[in-house]
């Protein structure tokens, strides 16, 4: 399907000097800059042969550790690449993101002012305006802030002061006609040194692709969607304010609604209305963020609710009128408590260490009704962690401790995973970061962990979608089928080993400019997935589904586990 770029109408109402990184104290040097000496001071000094000392501090917002970013990008960098929110801005960086040591879910680790945050929801709609710098950094980065390393890190570092109120409006249409939407967006912000607060309002309409307009030559072209009619509603609301004097502290709330509707086709050829699929999905989510120092500590707690509930209707109105319903309702808490500090120091510098507490429980019921036979399922799974990091340097430029080899650093991190469902699971790393000149990084990192299927994976409910056209490999022609897909408690736990090596260069410090290259080997045993695309090989190792002339999207194990 051909789409024009979608019309944009972007409205923002800012303040300049409101916009614009607050001016210092008087006397004082703006942040991450150098202090500097009067002229008339240097001269005098000059004159008399004295020393001068210029006194330099982190960027503002930098992250924990002395792995620097591979890419950063500044105000000029974000508003080039004309995104309307941080959501759009992860996705138009989504090919420097991502990272090939994961499981393939959800996004990378995203931190805001180099703090973790309580989830993607508290910043998915800040306008990207209000966004300073963002830094791009390697996995091994996401240890200190006690995650695992397997995703790569995104610290937005916001402006110290900004207002705004932005609207947005698209609309798209297809050049071959049907599924035209549209857009309205709404967002007000205010960030200044008591803290920031945001609401946010969106609504979006698609409407139905039907296989008639796009001259598929079969009967029931004009009962048969290929895209669905989709409404969706979101609401969400951030405050964040310092507590306590030094502890920051952020409450985000959201709540989004979503009616979608597909066509299957007729029953029978005399039937008054089409077969049809409706989905009426709510999800509420609320987090809490806290953040502050205990010298020599940083610490920081995070805790979510999430509930969501999801009804299908499929309407099969066969000559018994029957219709298929499955409900599912989830419901997760989670919280965590990270700590991260120096725990004694060595000639090279401090070996620093990183904790982290965290608990989950997670619920899952699931009802469906097919041809008339109602089947349960109640599953849920209760999920404490312990993960321990600890960073050691052996040799330091600044320090003048080997100095002729640069500055190195070894790390051994370990996780134990207690699921109430499936037993124990661990995590074990270690790996290095070298240094040998400034303008050259060098990572390597070993990680052997074990994974469990999700609830979901073991026990959504079985859903039947009829009339799907596949094309059948072994016959060797086009076929409509009845679409079978759910969980499978059968699942059993994978084992995922990762080596990764890690380049990162910056030919001159004049020049924005960085080279990064990586090698990654990635081994899994008892790998859970989809079913790929119904091949011969694939009906052949699973001559059950292909015989009962089904497909199936339900997750399966590798065979022979």
């Amino acid at each position: 399907m051909k789409i024009f770029p979608a019309f944009f109408l972007p409205v923002l109402l800012a303040s300049p000097a409101n916009a614009q990184q607050a001016a210092p104290p008087p006397g004082e040097a703006p942040s991450g800059a150098p202090a500097e000496t009067p002229e008339s001071e240097a001269e005098e000094g000059e004159g008399e042969g004295e020393e001068i000392v210029v006194t330099g501090q982190r960027e503002r917002g930098a992250v924990i550790g002395d792995i620097p970013p591979e890419i950063q990008l500044d105000a000029r960098d974000v508003r080039a690449l004309g995104a309307g929110s941080i959501s759009e801005v992860l996705d138009a960086l989504a090919p420097q993101t991502q990272s090939g040591r994961g499981r393939g879910e959800g996004r990378p680790v995203l931190l805001l002012n180099g703090r973790r945050i309580s989830g993607f929801q508290e910043i998915r709609n800040i306008p990207p305006e209000a966004i300073q710098r963002i830094d791009i950094l390697p996995e091994e980065v996401a240890l200190r802030y006690g995650y695992r390393a397997d995703q790569r890190v995104v610290n937005f570092v916001l402006r110290r002061r900004f207002r705004a109120i932005t609207a947005e409006a698209d609309y798209g249409i297809a050049t071959e006609g049907g599924r035209d939407s549209y857009e309205l967006d709404l967002n007000l912000l205010r960030i200044d040194r008591a803290g920031r607060w945001e609401i946010d309002a969106e609504y979006q309409h698609e409407a139905p692709l039907f296989e008639i307009e796009r001259d598929l030559d079969t009967d029931l072209g004009a009962f048969r969607t290929l895209l669905p009619e989709r409404d969706r509603l979101s609401l969400g609301g951030t405050f964040n304010r310092n507590i306590f004097n030094d502890v920051s502290a952020t409450v985000n709330a959201t709540f989004d609604a979503t009616d979608s509707e597909s066509q299957f086709g007729l029953a029978f050829p005399d039937a008054p209305r089409p077969l049809s699929r409706e989905t009426d999905s709510r999800n509420g989510h609320l987090g809490v963020a806290l953040g502050g120092n205990i010298a020599p500590w940083r610490w920081s707690f995070t805790g979510n609710y999430d509930r969501g509930n999801t009804i299908t209707w499929t309407d099969r109105r066969d000559q018994f009128g029957l219709t298929d319903q499955a409900e599912t309702r989830s419901e997760t808490a989670n919280a965590e408590l990270v700590a991260n500090g120096s725990i004694f120091d060595l000639p090279a510098g401090d070996v620093s260490t990183t904790l982290r507490a965290g608990i989950e429980r997670l619920g899952l019921e699931s009802e469906s009704i097919r041809a008339g036979l109602a089947v349960a399922s109640d599953l849920s799974r209760t999920r404490g962690n312990l993960q321990a990091n600890v960073d050691v340097p052996i040799a330091s430029r600044r320090n003048d401790v080997l100095a002729a080899i640069g500055n190195l650093s070894v790390n051994f991190n370990g996780e134990v995973e207690q699921l109430s469902d499936f037993g124990t699971l661990t995590t074990i790393g270690y790996g290095l970061n070298w240094s040998p000149i400034s303008q050259i990084t060098l990572i390597a990192s070993v990680t052997e962990e074990e994974g469990a299927p999700t609830v979901q994976q073991l026990g959504n409910p079985v859903l039947q979608t009829p009339n799907v056209r596949i094309f059948d490999f072994t016959r060797g022609e086009t076929v409509d089928i009845t679409r079978v897909e759910g969980g499978n408690p059968d699942l059993l736990a994978d084992d995922r080993a990762v080596f990764k090596l890690g380049l990162n260069v910056r030919p001159a410090s004049d020049m924005d400019l960085s080279l990064t290259a990586n090698y990654t080997n990635t081994r899994i045993r008892g790998a859970i997935a989809f079913f790929p695309t119904a091949t011969p090989e694939i009906e052949a190792a699973f001559s059950s589904a292909s015989s009962a002339a089904t497909t199936g999207a339900s997750c399966a194990s590798t065979p022979g586990r």
